[in-house]
């Protein structure tokens, strides 16, 4: 589980607009119109688009997103300051990045794959922390993947593009596939959803409707039970501050306006409260995460482990929080590395664990994005990965070193005898407590001079009689484990971290305290006067034990264990055997009498006794009781039989042989049954490999068909510069004749003047799209809009004498503007000189 600490960060910026960052590829022109379309002009939020631009084209995306926003649509310069209700785009040749409310340019240079989209989540991250909003539009590839992750880390929120409404959905499929999207809408849903965060950009834990039913302690408890019941994760000594942090995230996405109104959506419907638990978890890392930390721990750490390793040893590491394998799949990839440059051979095995089992469940599959390309060396990217399509496999060698696993630190038992223990960025997600209960599982874990390594902003000070430190900077720790430390005592979890506020109960009345008790005192007379004997479970292992067992039972030094054939006098042993098989296969008490035994106190003649233990007369349980009688017991229940060592063992042989030869059936049969899967297993690999081979035909008529769009391509773009140079052609006509030439579209906006025309009446360029009557006003006398509306009803020219407001005397002819296919698209207004020869103005 990779996590990030806000609470060990700055704040976010709480002034200034909230800034939405924007990335679009291939297909986000569009979307971007449908967007801007639909977000009005007072949000008071800033939005910053960054593209895939040519670095060879001039960028037209200013004029073309100025049509679709009252906002002002500018190109960002070097320092310029981010103001609300704008939009600012990255300009061709450059990566952009956002640092104290401000934006700088870094040229970009053409040497491997550019990534602006993740330089400038990255940078947004880091500034503006929970402020920060990203979205990632229609494009190709995973440009965005990286940045997403940065965001999320940061307390920020994600909204992606739904991949049906995208021209191309590679970025946004890639940006969904790390689980951290908070929204996937459509591009004009993703406005009305920006809208909603605009408004409520910060959610307080005080007041509320007056319709509540619970207080917010009240309210925070049960969503703190809810969680806990849903995900089987305790978060009650998390970090407050940064569990309300993801709350108030959670409470904007789910538009609650308050705690309560959360705590009952959580109730209501658990899926909720899955989708909490995974935003305080925030399942974020990457290969080889602070690369320097990486590089110190392979020359001083790793290789003294290898170096120190013996031929047969195991070498056992522990990356505990792994998320989605990243991480151990890095330190994989490091210990196979110094393999190979000692020409050494050992076995290592890295135990993956997070408490997170869909994390895990892709962690085991080795699949990634083309955006590791960001983090992984080529050279370490070509060796060990395999590129599939737009995914990357990791390669098997390091798959088989490792083992993924769900694992709690807390509740489940740690791994023992470890070389390394890699916990990186989790440590500073839990209360002290917490953090002083895992560095006592590490200091158990570890060995004699095993190492710890952890994230940079944690930190093993504290306890340097257990952990000194290695490389301080890169957070790597020599364990000391020469006795056990008094600073590393498992902590007590007496104090929560919240005050839990729960329904009234009515007390118990006092006499179940004295009935308990006095249950407690009868239980302590019985395994005290009755005859010495065990429980045993269906394992052979002691559950309970009665009396003065001593003389039978011995502890053995070592590592402990309740097996009972471990613990048992060696007399007792051979007939123990015999007769609780016997129990448990006639379902009755055994009894063998004139056992000799030699015990502590002396030597000894015992009666042995086996008795089954069921709830009800007639009813099978695995529970057998063992009875070790120093005298007959007056009842005859079950069968009683002299021992005798000789017929015992024959006995005991026998039982033997008949379970040797049931498990050798069942060996034959389970044989049989894997040959059985096995010829299948065969078959389904050759129906896999004919697949295999016309996927590859596929995909050569694939590569045909895209050389083919290839071709079709460049002859669009030959009739595009076609059309450009006619159009340049044209362009110079209109500059160059004294002819004002004036167009107009179907609702008598203005299109297109000649620069004549703009001269002589005072057009400018920002008058394009505005209606005609501003050109009309020059023409006080004139009804020139009627006349317009005229010929386009009519579609018959109109000529006329005019007179301008300078006093000059002009012809005018209003002409229907008509296509090539026959169409009416506006009009076309010629203005000329009545003296022929117009004044410049």
């Amino acid at each position: 589980m990779e996590v990030f600490d806000t609470d060990a960060q700055s704040s976010p910026r709480d002034t200034g607009p909230i800034v939405i960052g924007m990335g679009a590829s291939a297909g986000g022109l569009e979307a971007l119109q449908q967007f801007f379309a639909g977000m009005p002009g007072n949000s008071g939020a800033a939005f910053v688009v960054v593209q895939h631009l040519s670095p060879d084209y001039k960028s037209l995306m200013a004029e073309i997103l100025g049509k679709h926003t009252s906002m002002t649509v500018i190109q960002a310069e070097e320092g310029m300051a981010v103001e609300p209700d704008a939009v600012y785009l990255i300009p061709p040749k450059h990566n952009l990045t956002f640092r104290n409310g401000r934006l700088f340019l870094m040229p970009h240079v053409h040497s491997g794959l550019n990534h602006p989209i993740d330089i400038f989540f990255e940078s947004l991250a880091t500034e503006m922390k929970e402020r920060a909003v990203a979205v990632i539009f229609s494009g190709t590839g995973s440009d965005g993947t990286n940045g997403v992750k940065s965001i999320k880390e940061h307390g920020g929120l994600v909204i992606v593009q739904d991949p049906g409404t995208a021209r191309f959905d590679g970025m946004p499929r890639s940006a969904i596939n790390t689980g951290l999207a908070d929204f996937i809408l459509s591009p004009a849903a993703i406005a009305e959803e920006i809208l909603n965060i605009c408004k409520f950009p910060a959610v307080t834990f005080h007041g509320g409707a007056a319709s509540r039913t619970f207080s917010d302690e009240e309210s925070l408890f049960c969503i703190y039970t809810q969680l806990k019941k849903i995900s089987g994760i305790d978060f009650t000594y998390y970090k407050r501050n940064t569990v309300l942090r993801r709350i108030e995230r959670r409470m904007v996405v789910t538009h609650c306006s308050s705690l309560a109104d959360l705590a009952a959506l959580i109730m209501e419907k658990p899926s909720e409260a899955d989708a909490l638990a995974k935003n305080i978890l925030i399942g974020v890392t990457r290969f080889f995460r602070d690369p320097e930390f990486f590089e110190k721990l392979k020359l001083v750490t790793i290789r003294s482990i290898v170096e120190g390793a013996g031929d047969t040893d195991a070498i056992r590491v522990w990356c505990a929080g792994c998320s989605t394998g990243e991480e151990a799949y890095s330190i994989g990839i490091l210990f196979h590395e110094v393999l190979e440059e000692k020409s050494l051979a050992r076995d290592v095995k890295i135990f993956a664990t997070d408490v997170d089992a869909k994390a895990i469940e892709t962690a085991g599959k080795g699949v990634f994005s083309e955006s590791i390309v960001d983090d992984v060396s080529p050279e370490r990217l070509s060796k060990y990965f395999s590129k599939r399509n737009d995914q990357y496999q990791i390669s098997k060698d390091i798959r088989r070193m490792i083992i993924f696993a769900p694992h709690n630190m807390f509740s489940d038992p740690p791994f023992g005898r470890l070389d390394l223990i890699c916990c990186r960025n989790v440590l500073i997600y839990f209360q002290p407590i917490l953090q002083k209960g895992m560095f006592a599982i590490f200091h158990s874990a570890l060995k004699n001079g095993g190492y710890l390594f952890l994230g940079k902003s944690e930190t093993a000070g504290e306890y340097g009689k257990s952990f000194k430190p290695a490389s301080i900077a890169e957070k790597i720790y020599i364990h000391k484990g020469e006795g056990k430390s008094e600073e590393l005592m498992p902590p007590l979890f007496t104090v929560p971290a919240i005050q839990p506020v729960s329904p009234a109960v009515t007390p118990a009345p006092a006499t179940d305290d004295h009935e308990n008790s006095r249950e407690s005192l009868y239980l302590q007379f019985l395994e005290k006067f009755l005859p010495a004997s065990v429980v045993l479970d269906s394992r052979n292992n002691v559950t309970h034990f009665f009396g003065n067992y001593w003389d039978y039972l011995r502890i053995a030094p070592g590592k402990a264990t309740f097996d009972f054939f471990s613990i048992v006098n060696e007399d007792i042993r051979l007939v123990a055997s015999t007769a609780i098989n016997r129990c448990r296969a006639e379902h009755t008490a055994v009894t063998y009498t004139g056992i000799c035994i030699d015990t502590p106190s002396g030597r000894k003649t015992i009666n042995l006794r086996t008795q089954p233990i069921a709830a009800a007369p007639h009813e099978h349980s695995d529970l057998v009781a063992v009875l070790f009688l120093e005298s007959m017991p007056d009842d005859s229940e079950g069968v009683t039989e002299k021992y005798d060592i000789n017929s015992t063992a024959a006995r005991r042989i026998a039982d033997l042989e008949h379970e040797l030869q049931k498990s050798q059936r069942d060996l034959k049969a389970s044989i049989s049954d894997l040959e059985t899967v096995n010829e299948e297993l065969q078959a389904a690999n050759e129906e896999l490999l004919t697949a295999n081979e016309e996927l590859q035909s596929s995909n050569e008529e694939l590569q045909s068909v895209n050389e083919e769009l290839f071709t079709v391509n460049l002859e669009y773009q030959q009739k595009l510069d076609e059309l450009t140079l006619m159009t340049n052609d044209l362009s110079n006509f209109l500059s160059s004749t004294m002819i004002g030439i004036l167009f107009v579209d179907g609702k008598l906006n203005i299109r297109k003047f000649t620069e004549y025309i703009g001269r002589e009446f005072q057009l400018m360029d920002h008058d394009i799209g505005r209606p005609i009557q501003i050109f009309a006003h020059s023409f006080p006398a004139e009804d020139i809009v009627h006349d317009a509306d005229t010929v386009l009803q009519e579609l018959v020219p109109i000529d006329r004498e005019v007179v301008g407001l300078n006093g000059r005397f002009y012809t005018m002819r209003i002409a229907p503007y008509r296509t090539t296919d026959n169409s009416i698209r506006g009009l076309v207004i010629t203005v000329i000189d009545s003296l022929g020869a117009p004044k410049t103005l």
